[in-house]
């Protein structure tokens, strides 16, 4: 999921979205992107369940379909982002440990 949401154009989508729901052409008029970027972008976000879509009329308009877990997603990327910028190569192995103690514990 990560992967799908690390493109900065789908967080940017993600970050508009939160203010409410949008058509692709007012998304590519805010972000200053092609319709045909943003229909993509959006059906990566649809597929991992985060966009969602309704036919209003003549228009489809798209709205966050988990709007806590974008918002959750996105600050995470960031407080990442931000991280990595001072991390050392002492504080990734550290982290690497922590995740595979983690990943062999079971989940109660």
């Amino acid at each position: 999921m990560l992967r799908q949401i690390s493109h900065p154009d789908r967080i940017r989508l993600l970050l508009k979205l939160q203010a409410g729901e949008q058509t692709v052409n007012e998304l590519g008029d805010m972000l200053e992107i092609s319709p045909t970027r943003v229909s993509q972008h959006l059906g990566v976000l649809r597929a991992i369940a985060l966009v969602e879509t309704e036919t209003q009329g003549q228009k489809r308009v798209y709205r966050l379909a988990q709007p806590d877990l974008a918002t959750w997603l996105i600050d995470g990327i960031d407080f990442i982002a931000h991280r990595l910028s001072r991390a050392t190569p002492v504080d990734i192995q550290q982290a690497k440990r922590l995740w595979s103690a983690e990943a062999v514990e079971p989940v109660a």
